[in-house]
C-alpha cells in the first residue's frame, strides 16, 4: 500500500481550514429585507444602495467587516474617517451607515442568547 505524499495531505487539509474558515458575503453583510428597512426606518432602495457600496466601493481597498462586529458608535466614526478615502459623498455616507445600523440591528435582534 501506498503512503500518501505529506505535502499533498498537507495541502488538502489547509485548504479544508481556509474553506472551513470562509465566512459567506450574506453573513458579512446581509442581503436587504423589509425588516431591516423598518429597523432603518428607510426605504429598501437606500440599503440597496448601501449595501452595494460597502461591498463594491469599500471592499475594493480592504476587506470588509460583518455588519456586527463594532458597536454603532464605532460604525460611524470607522465611516467618518473612510469616507473621503472611499470617495462617498455626503448622501452615499450617510446610506452606508444606514445598511449597516439597520442590518447590524437585525443580525443582532435575531442572534440566539
Amino acid at each position: 500500500m501506498m503512503t500518501p505524499h505529506p505535502f499533498k495531505f498537507g495541502a488538502v487539509f489547509a485548504f479544508g481550514v481556509v474553506l472551513g474558515g470562509c465566512v459567506s458575503m450574506e453573513q458579512i453583510a446581509p442581503p436587504v429585507s423589509a425588516r431591516m428597512a423598518e429597523a432603518g426606518g428607510t426605504s429598501t432602495a437606500t440599503l440597496d444602495s448601501g449595501r452595494r457600496l460597502y461591498t463594491g466601493r469599500c471592499a475594493t481597498c480592504h476587506s470588509i467587516d460583518p455588519v456586527t462586529k463594532h458597536s454603532p458608535d464605532r460604525w460611524r466614526a470607522i465611516l467618518d474617517d473612510m469616507a473621503n478615502e472611499a470617495k462617498l459623498s455626503a448622501s452615499e455616507k450617510s446610506a452606508v451607515l444606514t445598511y449597516i445600523l439597520a442590518a447590524r440591528s437585525v443580525a443582532t435582534t435575531a442572534a440566539p442568547h
